[in-house]
């Protein structure tokens, strides 16, 4: 089902925006602020059952949020409002 697959690549997308940030060197600290709201998503999405799917791309942390966010708009009908909200909430401050 697209649904749930779509599901999963919006979860690789969000670790890939984890690690990105994580990456990100940052003295003011935002970049950790902004990995530790992508490990909120993740447990939002966990809490749903997704399975992540393995996304290999080397990207920026807002594109991969970007990327995530795509996913969600395919799979839109199996989505929470909720889990919709945060991911475009944490892409507004990303790209901020």
């Amino acid at each position: 089902m697209d649904g749930p697959v779509g599901l999963g690549r919006a979860l690789g997308f969000v670790r890939c925006a984890t690690r990105a940030f994580v990456a990100e060197a940052d003295a003011s600290g935002e970049a950790l602020f902004l990995a530790s709201e992508c490990l909120d998503l993740e447990a939002l999405f966990a809490e749903l059952g997704v399975v992540p799917e393995p996304v290999d791309v080397e990207v920026s942390a807002v594109e991969a949020l970007e990327r995530a966010s795509t996913e969600l708009a395919g799979a839109r009908p199996f989505v929470p409002l909720g889990l919709w909200a945060a991911v475009q909430a944490l892409l507004a401050r990303a790209v901020r």
